[in-house]
C-alpha cells in the first residue's frame, strides 16, 4: 500500500509542477536558476509625477535623469533606485524615482509600477513616510531615521532601504547603511521560531491535543496580529515570478518549505491546521460560539468550490489577466491598520460566519487547496 501513496504522490507532484511551470512561464521566467530581470525603465508620465512642468530628460554620464522643462531649460534631476541597488518588499522588487535639485537635496520620491499591494502603496504615501524625506540631503538621508509603518512592514522598509542605499552610492559614502537589529525585530524573530518548534510539538508529540486552543491563540497573536504573516496567493505567484526574496520573506518561505515537508511525510494540512493565522481565528471563533455549528456545504459530485476558486485564479493568470489577488483572501485583515474597508469588512464576515459555520473560510481557501495537494496523497482520492 506504501507503493501505490508513494506513486499517487508523485502523479499528484507531477501535475501541480506542470501549472506552476506554466505559471512561471507566463509571468515571464526563463527557467534558469535565476530569472532574467525585466529591465525597469522611466518613462515622461514618471518624470511628471515629481515635475509636472518636466517637458523631457535625459540620462547623464553620472547615471541620473536631468529632467527640462519649456526652453529646454533644467528644473531638476531623479535618480532611479535600480541603478544603483535592489530591494524586496512583500511582492518583489520595489524601484524608486527620487527627485533631487542642485543641491542634491530630496524633492519627492515616486513608487513605480511593483508588486506590492495597493492598500500597501496608499499607506506609505503622505507625510507621515515618503513626506518625511522630502528636504533632506542625500548625504543626511544615509543616516536619515524614519519608522517603518506597521502593517506594510516589508513595503516600508524597502523604501527605507532604497532610499539609504541611493544615497550612499550617489554620494560614494562609506558609512553602512545597514542599521543594527532593533530590539523588537529579534523579539518578533525569536516568537517566530518558537512558534515553529511548538508547532513540531503539537503534531509530533501526543498529549497535546488538550492545549490547543492555548496554542491557537498564540498563532493568532503572533502570526496574525505581531508579524501579518500568511502564506496566499499573492505571495506564491510573486515566488514564481520574481524568485524567493529571502531577506524580505525568509519568515514565509521557511513556513511554506515545512509546510511542504511535514505534508509530505504524510501531516497533512500542517500549516493549515497549525499555523495559519485566519485558520486559528475561525477555530476560536468556533469553540466559543453559542450557536450550533454547520458545515458548509461546499462540495458537488466530487469537486469542491475551494478547487474551482484555485483553477478560476490559476486560469486568469495563465491567460494574462493580473488580478489583484490579494483580494481573492482575507489574510490581509490582520494589516487592518493600512488596509481599506473593503478587505476589514471581507475579514469580518468570514469571523461572524464562523459563528454559525465549521471553518467557512477553509472550506474555500484556495491556497490551503494547493498545499492540500501537494502532501503525501493516499491513492484512493487520486
Amino acid at each position: 500500500m506504501r507503493k501505490k501513496h508513494i506513486e499517487a504522490t508523485v502523479y499528484q507532484y507531477t501535475l501541480i509542477i506542470i501549472i506552476l511551470i506554466a505559471l512561471a512561464y507566463r509571468g515571464g521566467r526563463d527557467f534558469l536558476f535565476q530569472k532574467n530581470e525585466a529591465e525597469i525603465t522611466v518613462e515622461l508620465k514618471d518624470i511628471q509625477e515629481i515635475y509636472p512642468r518636466a517637458k523631457n530628460y535625459e540620462l547623464n554620464r553620472h547615471g541620473a535623469y536631468d529632467v527640462y522643462g519649456k526652453k529646454n531649460q533644467k528644473i531638476g534631476a531623479a535618480l532611479l533606485s535600480s541603478n544603483y541597488t535592489k530591494q524586496f518588499g512583500y511582492g518583489g522588487r520595489v524601484p524608486l524615482l527620487i527627485g533631487i535639485d542642485d543641491n542634491l537635496t530630496i524633492t519627492e520620491i515616486l513608487l513605480l509600477p511593483n508588486n506590492e499591494t495597493s492598500d500597501y502603496i496608499q499607506a506609505i504615501y503622505g507625510d507621515r513616510f515618503i513626506g518625511k524625506w522630502q528636504g533632506i540631503s542625500l548625504e543626511d538621508a544615509i543616516d536619515f531615521q524614519v519608522d517603518a509603518i506597521s502593517g506594510a512592514t516589508h513595503t516600508s522598509k524597502a523604501v527605507i532601504a532604497g532610499v539609504k542605499h541611493t544615497a550612499s552610492s550617489v554620494m560614494k559614502s562609506d558609512a553602512s547603511v545597514i542599521n543594527e537589529t532593533s530590539l523588537w525585530a529579534t523579539i518578533k524573530d525569536m516568537l517566530f521560531l518558537s512558534l515553529l518548534l511548538l508547532s513540531l510539538v503539537m503534531v509530533f508529540k501526543k498529549g497535546t491535543a488538550k492545549y490547543r486552543t492555548i496554542y491557537m491563540f498564540l498563532v493568532l497573536v503572533i502570526m496574525g496580529l505581531i508579524l501579518n504573516n500568511a502564506l496566499s496567493a499573492q505571495l506564491l505567484h510573486s515566488w514564481l515570478k520574481d524568485g524567493f526574496a529571502w531577506r524580505a520573506n525568509w519568515q514565509t518561505a521557511v513556513v511554506f518549505l515545512l509546510a511542504l515537508t511535514v505534508s509530505f511525510i504524510g501531516k497533512r494540512k500542517f500549516y493549515c491546521n497549525y499555523l495559519c493565522p485566519m485558520g486559528a481565528l475561525q477555530e476560536l471563533t468556533n469553540r466559543f460560539t453559542p450557536f450550533k455549528k454547520r458545515k458548509l456545504l461546499t462540495t458537488y459530485k466530487g469537486l469542491s468550490v475551494r478547487e474551482v476558486y484555485l483553477v478560476l485564479i490559476a486560469g486568469a493568470l495563465l491567460l494574462g489577466f493580473s488580478p489583484e489577488l490579494s483580494y481573492t483572501e482575507p489574510f490581509m485583515f490582520f494589516s487592518f491598520r493600512v488596509v481599506g474597508i473593503g478587505l476589514i469588512i471581507f475579514g469580518l464576515i468570514v469571523i461572524l460566519s464562523s459563528l454559525f459555520f465549521t471553518k467557512p473560510w477553509c472550506a474555500v481557501c484556495p491556497t490551503g487547496c494547493f498545499l492540500d495537494t501537494v502532501s503525501y496523497q493516499k491513492a484512493k482520492k487520486v
